[in-house]
């Protein structure tokens, strides 16, 4: 196996609760800073969805000692920082570079920010986000975004069912009240992971986190997520949302299991099969020999408890059933057909120059050590390149043959009525029930 760079990983539990994880490089001249935190709609209800992307958004807008976003960013600016922020479905994370030297004042500023964030200036940000918002739907209210389409398909009745932003609607009722709640439940110092990637002493970092951090206080346990009730519409096979685009997209899915699930692993070497570099099975077959399309992908997508494999692309409208039809002949070839030899090295080979990548930038491996903490599932580098390349090739098969009757697909754009019915008798061959079988796709 490849030697990987060294990075001492080290970890300290500071008496409230808060972790904090760094991993050492020396010779770095800058630092990288994460804090992540559970979050997202897997931790909302129906009263609170949403909420975790607008007090991320809102945390920018001051604190008790910083008045108002400028007086934020400038502090950040003074150690050399870039301060971001991103919500996912199950956690939120907030991070910035930093000078070697300027740790210290980088975990003070983030302990500010979220320990005590002055949540002013709602209106005003409310604004930014309803723009944001206006991203993911077409001028008549209707839904464009697919990722979220396939959530919704896949995971209806489940919490991973629930968009990352919620509606306008939900988004314009938000109340300052509500927000003061939200962050009193959500943001107690034992549900923190702060990670410091770079050339620092773990020891030195610890003390900082202990004098910035270590003074915020535990909190209460977090609150327990709660699913969207379950509807029969959003389950169907097929969902078509016309809109005018010039293309149609795709998304052709199928559910997996979550990271906690042994065959999480399994299911990352199927993605990158897939589409891992421009010699895997999508680019080759499906670009360069078939030139059916400028750009098609395939992705996993893990959770805890789920997970979602997604194979995409865009193409004339009436050349969709075709990129269907190729898309769906990649999941059967790999359910009839073991991977061969050369091919799993290959994907252990691009793995392990990934995992070399992320040992080597401060940003990936900050986020990685501490999202590892965060969930439970320490980021061993080592372990994890032995687990991808202890998956076989008739596990690859078994899992891809067991998963096809779960197939969904999602469309965006004005396919005509008769190719859809067509893909979706494609799809119905592919989950290998009756293609005669009646059950009218959705359209919204």
């Amino acid at each position: 196996m490849t030697r990987l760079p060294r990075a001492r990983i080290r970890e300290t539990r500071l008496a409230n609760g808060t972790a904090v994880v760094t991993a050492a490089m020396p010779g770095h001249a800058r630092c990288h800073l994460y804090v992540q935190l559970r979050g997202g709609p897997v931790h909302e209800d129906d009263h609170t969805w949403g909420l975790s992307h607008v007090v991320e958004h809102m945390v920018f807008r001051g604190t008790a000692e910083l008045a108002d976003a400028r007086a934020v960013s400038l502090a950040a600016d003074d150690f050399g920082g870039d301060l971001g922020a991103a919500t996912y479905r199950d956690r939120v994370t907030f991070d910035t570079r930093c000078d070697a030297d300027r740790v210290d004042d980088a975990l003070a500023l983030l302990a500010r920010m979220l320990g005590h964030p002055r949540l002013q200036g709602l209106a005003t940000e409310l604004g930014v986000i309803e723009e944001e918002l206006a991203e993911l739907y077409d001028d008549n209210g209707v839904e464009i975004d697919l990722d979220n389409v396939v959530f919704r398909q896949l995971f209806t009745g489940h919490r991973l069912a629930r968009t990352i932003e919620a509606t306008p609607r939900h988004v314009r009722r938000v109340t300052r009240a509500a927000l003061r709640m939200f962050h009193a439940a959500h943001y107690g110092a034992r549900h923190f992971v702060v990670s410091v990637a770079g050339d620092v002493d773990h020891d030195a970092v610890a003390a900082a986190a202990r004098r910035t951090f270590g003074r915020l206080p535990a909190g209460p346990a977090l609150p327990t997520g709660v699913a969207p009730r379950a509807t029969a519409t959003e389950a169907q096979p097929v969902w078509v949302t016309r809109t005018d685009d010039a293309q149609t997209s795709l998304r052709l899915c199928l559910p997996i299991p979550g990271f906690r699930d042994d065959a999480a692993t399994v299911w990352s070497v199927v993605g990158r099969l897939l589409d891992d570099g421009p010699a895997s099975r999508l680019q080759h077959e499906v670009i360069d020999r078939g030139g059916l399309a400028y750009a098609v992908w395939a992705m996993v997508d893990f959770y805890e408890e789920r997970g979602v494999l997604e194979l995409g692309g865009q193409v004339r409208h009436d050349r969709f059933v075709i990129l269907v039809d190729a898309l769906a002949s990649q999941l059967e070839r790999l359910a009839r057909r073991a991977p061969s030899a050369d091919e799993l090295e290959r994907v252990v080979a691009r793995y392990t120059r990934d995992v070399r990548d992320t040992l080597d930038d401060p940003a990936s491996l900050a986020e990685a050590i501490g999202k590892g903490v965060l969930f439970g599932r320490p980021f061993q580098p080592t372990q994890q390149i032995a687990n991808v390349a202890g998956v076989g090739g008739s596990a690859v098969r078994d899992a891809v043959r067991a998963a096809l009757p779960q197939a969904r697909l999602a469309l965006l754009g004005l396919p005509a009525a008769r190719d859809v019915a067509r893909a979706q008798r494609r799809l119905q061959g592919l989950q290998g029930r009756d293609a005669g079988r009646k059950s009218a796709p959705v359209r919204r």
